[in-house]
């Protein structure tokens, strides 16, 4: 039932992996799993056996997750583009409360919070105003595409710049730091 249990929630961390506006990092903090998780990872070959016995199902969980969460997304993202867009604001939005919550539960609240969130606003802002200049990008058969900004500038964008610059922003989704 545990190994069930722990796969299932490998799933999820999986499909939060892939899906936008989701972060597997908070997910294993809302399933109560980061720190273990964390430290099983970090001292996987202090006790290997108990370690990977815990890391397993949440591994084999994840790999179904994207496998089966990459095909529905992409059927989704297909067929059904607003509502899909609408229905992951509409997660992302949902699940403030529960940060709140988790955070009162173990920090007192910090007015340098309200910085930290005004800048995260202030990114995802410009990264919707960014979106069809890196759309365009993306969708020209030339890789090095040179998308007008305004009559006198232009954005060089490569393929490779933009695999880098989203696999940052990835990687800041992921992580999640330890208080």
């Amino acid at each position: 039932m545990k190994f069930l249990k722990s796969c299932l929630q490998g799933i999820c961390i999986g499909a939060g992996a892939i899906l936008p506006g989701i972060s597997s990092g908070v997910l294993c903090v809302i399933f109560g799993i980061y720190d273990k998780l964390v430290e099983s990872v970090l001292g996987i070959f202090h006790n290997f056996k108990k370690n990977f016995l815990f890391l397993f199902p949440i591994i084999l969980g994840s790999f179904i997750g994207i496998l089966l969460f990459g095909n529905i997304l992409d059927f989704l993202f297909n067929h059904y583009p607003m509502p899909t867009k609408y229905a992951f604001i509409g997660l992302i939005l949902g699940s403030i409360p529960l940060l709140i919550k988790k955070i009162h539960q173990t920090n007192t609240f910090h007015t340098s919070y309200l910085i930290y969130a005004s800048i995260s606003f202030g990114i995802g802002l410009l990264s919707i105003l960014f979106e069809k200049y890196l759309s365009a990008a993306l969708l020209t058969e030339n890789s090095n595409l040179l998308t007008t900004l305004s009559t006198n500038s232009t954005l060089s964008i490569s393929a490779i710049t933009l695999f880098i610059v989203a696999g940052f922003f990835m990687s800041i989704g992921i992580v999640v730091p330890r208080g």
